[in-house]
């Protein structure tokens, strides 16, 4: 059966963001021919030919920008060489002459996947002279042409791949810096690196920069790495954990390994997130922890493009050694929390100090979570976070909760057993529920308290003087009270801030905000005036029960430090007043449409604003009567039967305070 090499290059799946394949391919091809060389002098050159017409001006962004990006890679080697076994192992598909050492027979078609075509050179020596082979490996039905075997008078080994003609679509994916590269070729071998035995690995390019990552790899791993084995399901595992200090690894992280190269890696801080940061020693050297997890297990379970692992899928289902990946992340976990605990005991201490310390000033409704019976739920927040990131971490706790109360809930709907001991338990976890049930609810009202500070400190903002040198408008004020143009059909009762002026107010019939009286549906208005009027001083009109009224209130807001209302035109007395004669002039209705007598209807109407010196003259050519505090005026007009009450906003703002204060004293939540 032949094998179509085109076909099979093209039906491989391989990531456009993982087109280092082919350099790691050509990488474990160099150390196990090395390590059949015997070569105590084992060494590896990787030389990267760049497209220098591409390199962009200096200064036009980033390092890793500016420099060219790569076309050719060469990779040479001291090991045994292209000799007539390691040549018929190429040139079969799927080889499984290396199965032993966990290879796939598949590497080498990596090759083509992300470059045109791969050159082979290579002097060995075969046991009787020295010999030379040359062939060109490219993606036709035969993959091998121009295949030369010929006497060699170079008396050494010496083995050169070189991969040109690197794709566009893998290129854009292709780190560009020796650094990075050297730093993704470390990380795949570690292990290679960690035992001692790896040959000594080079990378050069064309701009004349070299770098040697043994080197680079004893200066970042200040020191040895430290295995720990441990079992799942019978299975043996291994991991090896290392220190780097080097600034380049900004991450904790966990490799997961097959046959001695890395496979897969992840944050460490997905499952941990104590792991968000870098950790301190004892010298104040910042470093990450970078663990490389190897077993037979995993050695038996890469798939043949090395890019993952075949685990069991669901946990329910048991087939003897299979495990799932989330177990084994969950045991890697455990590893690493263990090594880290010197260094991640002090920085838990410090995120729990900043989760009460936020809870306390600013998020009071998640005080029950800061209880030692959520310690490990609030174990799983990451540290460092802002204010507005750990807010959603408190809710998504709260949340989590919620949820194991409900079906805490449920298991006590169960009747008890008639045992002694069923009684017993059930008695515990009606206890349990009952406590959480309190807790909860007194998370729901401190929720509430802290929405209703938030709303006067916002109020207490508006009243001061603002950065454009200008105050507020009374439409801000409006609206942090009521939403404006909407009715009480279209507002939800947490929507609403009435409590602000009147906590009575909150308990109304019907209420429109910022609409011309003619489209309230409670009355009728003749004439063509009054909209205007209503909708530029946002004047509402709202009832406290239903038909017929006991009352109507009308409220209405000035600019905070108006002062100007020319005598020319009406104050904010005469319209509150018009307001109440157009309404008692109407023909009111009820909620069906029934035509009601509002006459006798008493009317009271807040004017809010700040009492300037223009506005404590109408009040007082009004014959309105200041109050004790100073702080307003009232006034019972006879004429129109309405009570009108002038109040500063600092008077609304100061009283609204004080009704609020035992909420907030008794729910430990900062006062204003």
């Amino acid at each position: 059966m032949q094998v179509d090499i085109a076909g099979r290059v093209n039906n491989l799946q391989l990531p456009l963001t993982q087109p280092f394949l082919p350099l790691f391919e050509c990488l474990v091809n160099s150390i196990e021919a090395i390590e059949d060389a015997k070569a105590a002098d084992g060494r590896i050159d990787v030389h990267v030919e760049r497209d220098l017409s591409q390199a962009a001006l200096p200064g036009s962004g980033s390092e890793e920008i500016n420099i060219a990006p790569i076309r050719n890679i060469s990779v040479f080697d001291n090991g045994r060489g292209f000799d007539d076994g390691n040549a018929r192992a190429f040139f079969l598909s799927d080889s499984t002459g290396k199965a032993t050492r966990g290879n796939k027979g598949i590497g080498r078609f990596t090759w083509l996947k992300v470059f045109d075509k791969a050159i082979i050179d290579s002097i060995f020596h075969d046991g009787e002279a020295w010999t030379r082979r040359t062939f060109d490996f490219v993606k036709t039905t035969n993959g091998v042409e121009n295949e030369r075997v010929e006497p060699s008078s170079t008396r050494h080994r010496k083995t050169a791949v070189k991969l040109t003609g690197l794709r566009l679509e893998y290129q854009k994916h292709f780190p560009k810096s020796l650094e990075t590269i050297g730093h993704k070729v470390i990380d795949h071998f570690l292990i290679h690196f960690v035992s001692g035995s790896c040959p000594q690995i080079a990378l050069h390019d064309n701009t004349g920069h070299s770098i040697n990552l043994n080197y680079v790899f004893a200066e970042e791993a200040k020191q040895r790495a430290q295995d720990v084995e441990f079992s799942i399901r019978a299975q043996r595992f291994k991991a090896k954990i290392l220190r780097f200090q080097s600034s380049s690894k900004k991450h904790h992280t966990v490799s997961y390994c097959a046959n001695q190269r890395e496979v897969l890696e992840r944050k460490a801080a997905k499952s941990m997130p104590e792991f968000d940061a870098r950790f301190t020693d004892e010298h104040g050297q910042s470093f990450v922890f970078k663990a490389y997890v190897s077993g037979s297990y995993l050695d038996a379970r890469v798939n043949s493009e090395r890019t993952d692992f075949m685990f069991l899928q669901d946990a329910d289902l048991e087939f003897p050694g299979e495990m799932t990946r989330a177990e084994l992340d969950a045991e890697v976990a455990n590893v690493l929390r263990t090594i880290a605990e010197p260094y991640t005991t002090a920085l838990q201490q410090e995120k729990r100090q900043t989760i009460e310390a936020f809870v306390q000033q600013k998020a009071p409704q998640f005080r029950y979570v800061l209880q030692e019976r959520h310690s490990a739920r609030l174990a799983k927040i990451p540290p460092n976070l802002t204010d507005e990131q750990l807010d959603v971490e408190l809710y998504k706790t709260q949340q989590d909760i919620e949820v194991e109360h409900r079906q805490l809930a449920a298991q006590i709907k169960v009747p008890p057993p008639e045992s002694a001991t069923g009684a017993l338990e059930y008695q515990a976890l009606y206890d349990q529920y009952l406590h959480e049930e309190n807790e909860l609810g007194k998370a729901a009202l401190a929720k509430y308290v802290v929405h209703r500070r938030t709303i006067l400190e916002m109020l207490d903002s508006a009243l001061k003087l603002q950065e454009s040198g200008a105050y507020a408008r009374e439409d801000f004020v409006h609206q942090l009270i009521y939403p404006m143009q909407k009715t009480s059909d279209d507002v939800e009762f947490e929507k609403q801030n009435l409590w602000v002026v009147d906590e009575r107010l909150a308990y109304h019939w019907h209420l429109a905000s910022d609409l011309p009286v003619s489209r309230l549906k409670v009355i009728n208005v003749d004439g063509g005036d009054e909209p205007d009027l209503v909708v530029f001083n946002t004047p509402r009109a709202f009832s406290d029960t239903r038909s017929p009224y006991q009352s109507v209130v009308i409220v209405e807001f000035k600019r905070p430090e108006r002062n100007e209302y020319p005598l020319r035109e009406e104050d904010p007395v005469g319209q509150v007043l018009r307001y109440v004669s157009k309404i008692k002039d109407g023909l009111a209705k009820d909620r069906d449409g029934k035509t009601l007598n509002v006459g006798a209807i008493p009317f009271y109407a807040y004017i809010l604003c700040s009492l300037t010196p223009r506005i404590r003259a109408i009040a007082e050519s009004r014959d309105f009567v200041k109050t004790p505090d100073n702080e307003g005026y009232f006034q019972y007009h006879k004429h129109s039967g309405c009570y009108i009450e002038i109040l500063s906003y600092d008077k609304v703002l100061s009283d609204a305070k004080k009704r609020n204060r035992s909420f907030f004293e008794r729910l430990q939540i900062p006062i204003l």
